[in-house]
């Protein structure tokens, strides 16, 4: 059933998401908010997309288990502040029994772990096995975090109701000020398996953390930032060689007054806190080796501005519900109002987590009112842009038409014949020094009309003759008829074939086109209705 669906890996954390209420004024990239998960499960469930792979789910979202070793999912939404509360009903589980070794096709002891975990936390482990989650586990009822389990409570096996409680200070209102702009997301919307869904960049895991993590018991330094640089067959100083090994590490913020506690049907484990001054989900600054820098130059301004992502808050971080499964162990989550072993004992004020989805979509409204308003302003710029752009292209392109462009075909006509190389005829004016039918005139030494009157055109009064204007000069003769030009004389014996044409006007040349651009003229003549004879 939750097959086709973009699961949280790779670097990368999906939300399903619908067009919102307000509308954007482009409609190529529409305003879009996170919405629920698809029924029947309720909002707040383990989520389909924020677990392992291999954690089965049921259809509600709210009963998981695996046939293998440790693996955990994490609930729809997270907790930032205020005191809240689920319960994890183990189904099939037997903790006092302990691990036992998988023989074929059996993989050992069926066990739960229940507690709550950020968004960092491994999700092909137990909750509890690193620092960005706390957890108890069923065997011995102890507390486990960075991988060490610690005396804390009683074992607990099936049908037992274990009750999860998370005690978080109040923090500073969301966009306002001085924290204005301390919360910011990025985030693009995609279509997968027809839904929408938004994509963003989860946050690494911090190399501090991550060196909290020792078998040992204490944790180590992290490394340093960059090793030293050093040429081959030479070793750097000492002293410098020991100035850039120091590690450069970032500060391991806590929440002061916060701490985890549980409940085993109904009734307190222990009388304090399992866990006190959580680790702060904030992301931690960056650090100078995170810039990439490539020839020397730096990073590309749109892989600088996703980098600082990662340092920053996107509004849904937090601790989120967390719950693991091994060899077949089986639990389901309630997350309230109702629940099947009230707690007592617990603080005022406390809230189940099925109240939560209504909370993270008001917080989530404010950040989405605040980027929508930026885009809109960004959007329509860029569109009143566009806009003067292409008034501007129309502008230059009706000028161009209007003043150089007046011999262009209409838009849709239909091209002119190509322009071939025509024939010169016997009586067409010819080179300088030729008379009107070609032949030399004496004593003319290559004069032009142009040239005898002062590199002007003769004009009528001027006194002097020149070939093209000597009206004294006889008419040119007809040529005679020939086969090539009459088709009633094409039986005349031994007649030459002439290169001349008839001309209907006396003295007036006729240029002779070929065959193919006379049929070309006579099917223009033919689409407008002209008649041959």
């Amino acid at each position: 059933m939750w097959n086709d669906l973009p699961m949280n890996k790779n670097g990368y954390r999906y939300y399903p998401c619908a067009p919102g209420p307000i509308v954007s004024p482009n409609p190529q990239f529409p305003f879009n908010r996170i919405i629920a998960g698809p029924l029947p499960a309720p909002p707040v469930a383990i989520s389909t997309l924020d677990r392992s792979a291999f954690l089965r789910i049921a259809p509600n979202s709210l009963t998981v288990t695996t046939d293998r070793g440790y693996r955990s999912g994490r609930a729809t939404v997270s907790v930032r502040q205020g005191l809240w509360y689920y319960e994890a009903i183990v189904v099939r589980g037997e903790g006092p029994q302990g691990a036992g070794k998988a023989t074929g096709g059996d993989a050992g002891n069926a066990h739960v772990r229940v507690g709550w975990g950020r968004r960092e936390a491994v999700l092909d482990a137990p909750v509890g096995a690193d620092a960005y989650s706390y957890g108890l586990r069923d065997v011995g009822g102890e507390k486990v975090h960075l991988s060490r389990p610690k005396p804390y409570g009683k074992p607990f096996a099936t049908g037992d109701v274990v009750g999860c409680l998370i005690s978080l200070p109040a923090r500073d209102p969301p966009l306002a000020p001085p924290t204005e702009g301390r919360v910011q997301r990025w985030r693009i919307p995609i279509r997968y398996k027809g839904q929408l869904y938004f994509e963003m960049d989860e946050y690494p895991v911090a190399k501090e953390f991550e060196s909290l993590v020792n078998r040992e018991g204490r944790a180590p330094e992290p490394p340093a930032e960059e090793e030293p640089g050093k040429k081959k067959g030479s070793a750097p100083p000492k002293k410098k060689a020991a100035e850039a090994a120091k590690p450069v590490t970032r500060h391991l913020n806590t929440l002061p007054g916060s701490y985890i506690s549980f409940f085993l049907n109904g009734q307190p484990m222990a009388p304090d806190p399992a866990f006190n001054d959580l680790w702060d989900f904030a992301p931690l600054p960056p650090l100078g080796s995170t810039i990439v820098k490539r020839h020397g130059h730096g990073t590309v301004a749109a892989e600088r501005e996703r980098e600082t992502y990662h340092h920053i808050d996107d509004g849904i971080l937090g601790y989120f519900p967390m719950v693991s499964c091994f060899g077949r162990g089986k639990v389901r989550l309630n997350f309230g109002p109702d629940w099947e072993a009230p707690p007592t004992d617990v603080p005022e004020g406390t809230r189940p987590m099925s109240a939560r989805w209504d909370e993270f979509v008001s917080e989530q409204a404010v950040y989405d009112e605040h980027d929508e308003g930026v885009l809109d302003k960004r959007y329509r710029r860029d569109m009143e842009e566009a806009a003067r752009r292409a008034a501007a292209e129309s502008l230059a392109a009706a000028t161009a038409a209007a003043t150089g462009a007046a011999g262009t075909p209409p838009r849709g006509s239909r091209p002119p014949p190509p322009n071939k190389k025509r024939k010169k005829l016997a009586g067409e004016v010819g080179t300088p020094g030729t008379s009107a039918r070609g032949t030399p005139v004496p004593g003319d030494g290559g004069a032009t009309p142009a040239t005898t009157h002062g590199g002007r055109t003769p004009a009528p009064g001027d006194g002097g003759r020149t070939p093209a204007y000597d009206t004294s000069a006889p008419p040119t003769p007809l040529p005679v008829p020939t086969p090539y030009d009459d088709v009633s004389m094409a039986s005349t014996p031994g007649a030459a074939v002439s290169d001349a044409v008839f001309s209907p006007m006396p003295g007036v040349k006729v240029e002779e086109e070929d065959a193919e651009g006379e049929d070309d003229e006579m099917r223009e003549d033919a689409d407008e209705g002209v008649q041959w004879s």
